[in-house]
């Protein structure tokens, strides 16, 4: 199967599970549409959605982005107040309201499917220049059969939009929206999940496209360069929200390894880079 039908196939089925709740609902209160013909209108805009998707150039590289992530995620939940403040937990309305809420799912899969698929097509074209491991790699696998960290981002993302699901039907269906217990529980076990993205038995490797981390490529402009601690090597990204992605330094096998290929590709902008940085300068001027 082409990996481009998977961020196709989402974007449909979020079209379809967005949509078709509220032309029921809409249908509900004017008696001018059944759920028959409201499923049926949500299936035909899923399927345009989809062909105007296979339309649009390098898909996966516009879906991977955090504006995309707030285009799908922050519509379904436009649900969640209507589903809270129904009179009737098991009227036509409330239960439509839950399934539009769920629309949610694919809309946080749309753009980790595109980065996921982005990061494939980079790997597959990468030329490796440098390779080292982070702890112990003793128990890593080849890497063919899973995508180790985007795995783990999948499944951290999954959990936490299933906790605003779950959560709005908890509400719903039991009516003690002052109860935190589920919310804490489905918290903690999103943060579980996003710590098992450990440094320990990491493969990073420099590459000609980008930073290659286990099976994930990062392309190099999508860092702002790197610096060296005490402790540490850290690869910082220009977005304020995204923190810059760590090693500890005794743990690289080969550091000199890594620095010297990365140094090829990003700035170095700690203390030490702006002294090489003035050096080269003068040696230009010279």
């Amino acid at each position: 199967m082409n990996e481009r039908r998977v961020p196709e196939a989402l974007i449909g089925v979020y079209v379809a599970t967005v949509l078709g709740p509220a032309v029921a609902l809409w249908g509900h209160g004017t008696d001018r549409i059944s759920l028959l013909g409201a499923a049926a209108v949500a299936a035909g805009a899923g399927a345009l959605a989809v062909l105007a998707a296979r339309s649009v150039e390098d898909l996966p590289a516009r879906l991977a982005s955090l504006r995309v992530a707030a285009v799908t995620v922050l519509p379904p939940l436009s649900y969640l107040p209507y589903m809270v403040l129904s009179t009737a937990p098991e009227s036509t309305p409330a239960l439509l309201s839950v399934v539009g809420l769920l629309a949610v799912v694919p809309g946080v899969f749309v753009p980790v499917s595109g980065a996921v698929v982005r990061s494939r097509r980079l790997r597959a074209g990468a030329t490796e220049l440098a390779v080292v491991t982070v702890g112990d790699d003793s128990d890593g696998g080849d890497g063919d059969d899973n995508d180790g960290r985007n795995l783990q981002v999948v499944a951290a993302a999954t959990v936490a939009a299933l906790s605003v699901v779950g959560f709005g039907a908890f509400v719903l269906f039991v009516g003690e929206p002052g109860s935190g217990t589920f919310v804490t529980t489905m918290g903690g076990l999103s943060t579980t999940l996003l710590l098992l993205a450990d440094d320990d038995g990491t493969e990073l490797a420099v590459t000609d496209a980008g930073l290659r981390i286990e099976r994930t490529i990062t392309a190099w402009d999508d860092f702002q360069g790197y610096r060296v601690t005490d402790d540490s090597v850290q690869f910082v990204r220009p977005q304020w929200y995204l923190p810059a992605r760590s090693f500890e330094r005794e743990k690289i096998s080969d550091e000199d390894a890594l620095l010297d290929g990365v140094s090829e590709f990003l700035p170095r902008l700690d203390e030490q880079g702006r002294v090489e940085m003035t050096a080269r300068r003068g040696e230009r001027v010279a």
